[in-house]
């Protein structure tokens, strides 16, 4: 359960159609709204850092492969 939520904020998104207006969110009905950029309305700063570190799963995966080729290799008769 979340406590103290605003009725609306803003997102960075800004609506193409009308570059004075920018897309909302509405935390009563969960709808997307669009409004006027100069109305107030609060805003949640959200940072994505996901693309900055590999996960730990791809990269065992991607290290056993090449264990696995080199092994492979060296096994192979010449």
């Amino acid at each position: 359960m979340f406590s103290n939520l605003q009725f609306a904020y803003w997102s960075s998104t800004e609506y193409a159609p009308e570059p004075v207006s920018a897309w909302g969110f509405r935390t009563l009905d969960g709808l997307q709204t669009v409004g006027v950029k100069e109305a107030a309305l609060y805003a949640v700063a959200v940072r994505d850092e996901s693309a900055s570190v590999p996960e730990p799963q791809t990269l065992a995966l991607a290290l056993l492969a090449l264990g696995l080729t080199v092994v492979a290799r060296r096994r192979r008769p010449a």
